[in-house]
């Protein structure tokens, strides 16, 4: 048995700036790293009941961060993912996520 669509999506990404691309119908997610675009899509579709346009996705590098005095270390890398939803569709992001969060 493969993935389920909650392993393919960690959990959505909330800043200012996907905040207003969800008013141009654009979600920003944390994915998986092994997840491919179209399995981005079937999650989406299946987790949030709506139809997904289009799928961008991106590596996120990790960024050097200092971990006490002298000791570098870095944060992890990761991927993310920005879903295009059809037109007139929204995703309310809030109540899926304490969903989520409870079971």
């Amino acid at each position: 048995m493969g993935p389920t669509p909650f392993d393919i999506i960690i959990r959505p990404i909330v800043t200012e700036k996907s905040m207003d691309a969800m008013e141009h119908g654009k979600y920003t997610f944390k994915v998986s790293p092994r997840a491919s675009k179209i399995d981005i899509r079937r999650a989406i579709e299946r987790i949030y009941k709506v139809s997904v346009t289009k799928v961008n996705t991106m590596n996120v590098r990790g960024k050097p961060r200092r971990q006490g005095r002298f000791h570098e270390g870095r944060t992890p890398s990761w991927k993310k993912a920005v879903v295009t939803l059809a037109p007139g569709e929204s995703i309310d992001l809030f109540d899926r996520v304490d969903e989520q969060a409870g079971g």
